[in-house]
This record gives structure tokens, C-alpha cells and sequence, in this order.
């Protein structure tokens, strides 16, 4: 390739990063979490309606002060978090399972590379998506609050959700977690309901980034609450959305190893 023409195509390359930079925003492209749905673990079609079993995702080990409401309450950690069936509950729901977490401090589920959920004896490795340089990452799931026999849940009663990597055992978040805050008045208990969509969130990985190149962590947790609610949560939805300059780096890097290896 000529000078002359190698400097043309290089100032397309750099015309296409600049359009890309200034265009709407690139289609956010979707990862696939198993069981995102929680449909395929199956609950019961009759009476109690629900499972303490949720097939690919793992729960936290049981905290110590539960040892506690366990004596009192006679309520089990394994009980905490679950799926149920219930086609028409919310007018939104994929399929016709979703999941429970009771408002417990530390009660939920989380899923990566490593995770085993019940039936597990050693990690599947089935969710197996990493955090890429050059590109960001939302997270987003269908939440509702609720409290017990037609009582609303304690007001301020907190979910959430956020994204992770592992440094060994220890998961990592990465970026602020979305905080889901409970209020009678957000979620009313009667009518017609939908589940309303969170999302968390993450900039653009970085080549400096510790979660660049990481297996990608998704936890959702209650925060805070006294046990006298729970959330119901359906869809998982996790999308990357690749920086518009990445791409034009990208043409203009090949073009340049190109000319290298002509020049040689």
C-alpha cells in the first residue's frame, strides 16, 4: 500500500471513529444468564406454590445472627429465597415463574463463573461472560416489594442489585450498587401489577480496569429490612454496549499492523 493511499484510508478510518463518537448510540448487545427467568427450576403448581430450590444460582452462606430468628421464628436461611408459580401475578412477568427474596439482611442469590446452586457438586461454569475492554455493562431486573397478609413491608426496606468480579473468594463490586427502596406508596399491594425495572450500570472497561478480562458477577441481595416482606424479581437482563471510538480504534489499529507488515 502507497503512502499516499494508506494516509487516505487512515483519515476514513479516523472519519468513521468521529461519526461513530457523534451518532445515536450503539444497539446494546445481550448476554445470556441462565435461568433468567427463574423457569427452569419448577415450583409446585398447587398449594404452597413455591420452591426453596433456584436452579443455577447460588445463595449466601447464613449469617450469624440468623441463628437467631431461626430459634424464635422457625424460619430456615435456606427459606429466605425461592420461586414460586404464579402466571398473572404481575401483568409483565416472563414465563410463568419468578423469584422471592425475604426483606432479611444478606437474604438473595448470586451467579458467575464459579457459582453452584443446589444441585451443584462442582461449578458448572455455564455463565461464563467477562467484562471486555472497551465496552460498558447494564444490568437490569423486574422488581416488586411486598408485605405479608396485606401489611406493606417495612417503608425503607432496601434491595440491591449490583455487578461483581472475584479476587479469589472475595466478590468485588464493581461501580455503585442500584438501591431498590421500598414504600407503600411505589409499590401499592391491590390492582393491576407490574413489575418495575432497576438497573445498575457500569462505565466503559478500561484497560487499568482489576474487572477488565474478569467473569462477570451478578448479585442480588436484600439490604436491609426486618423480615416482614419480601421482593419478587423476574427477567434478568444483562446488555454490553461497546464504546463507539473503540470500534474506530480498532479499523485504524488493523490499518496501521497492516502497513507494518508491508513496510517489512
Amino acid at each position: 500500500m502507497t503512502q499516499s493511499r494508506f494516509d487516505r484510508v487512515a483519515m476514513l478510518a479516523l472519519g468513521l471513529t468521529t461519526l461513530l463518537t457523534t451518532a445515536s448510540p450503539l444497539q446494546a448487545q445481550p448476554i445470556s444468564v441462565p435461568n433468567h427467568s427463574f423457569d427452569s427450576t419448577t415450583a409446585p403448581m398447587v398449594d404452597p406454590y413455591a420452591t426453596t430450590l433456584v436452579g443455577s444460582w447460588q445463595k449466601p452462606t447464613k449469617p450469624a445472627y440468623f441463628d437467631f430468628v431461626e430459634s424464635n421464628y422457625g424460619i430456615f436461611w435456606e427459606q429466605t429465597t425461592g420461586i414460586f408459580f404464579g402466571p398473572g401475578v404481575y401483568g409483565n412477568m416472563d414465563g410463568v415463574q419468578a423469584a422471592f427474596i425475604l426483606s432479611w439482611p444478606q437474604a438473595g442469590i448470586f451467579q458467575d463463573y464459579n457459582t453452584q446452586d443446589y444441585n451443584d457438586v462442582a461449578p458448572t461454569h455455564d455463565f461464563d461472560a467477562k467484562f471486555e475492554i472497551g465496552k460498558s455493562y447494564t444490568f437490569t431486573l423486574g422488581v416488586y416489594g411486598k408485605g405479608f397478609s396485606g401489611f406493606p413491608m417495612t417503608e425503607g426496606s432496601m434491595l440491591g442489585l449490583s455487578l461483581y468480579y472475584r479476587d479469589g473468594a472475595n466478590q468485588i463490586t464493581v461501580g455503585a450498587p442500584t438501591i431498590v427502596t421500598y414504600s407503600a406508596a411505589l409499590f401499592p399491594g391491590t390492582g393491576s401489577l407490574n413489575l418495575i425495572d432497576y438497573s445498575v450500570s457500569i462505565p466503559t472497561v478500561g484497560v487499568g480496569d482489576a474487572w477488565a478480562g474478569q467473569n462477570i458477577g451478578i448479585k442480588i441481595e436484600s439490604v436491609y429490612g426486618v423480615g416482614d416482606g419480601y421482593w419478587d424479581i423476574d427477567n434478568v437482563r444483562l446488555t454490553a454496549v461497546p464504546e463507539p471510538t473503540t470500534l474506530g480504534l480498532v479499523a485504524l489499529g488493523g490499518l496501521l499492523a497492516l502497513r507494518l507488515r508491508k513496510r517489512r
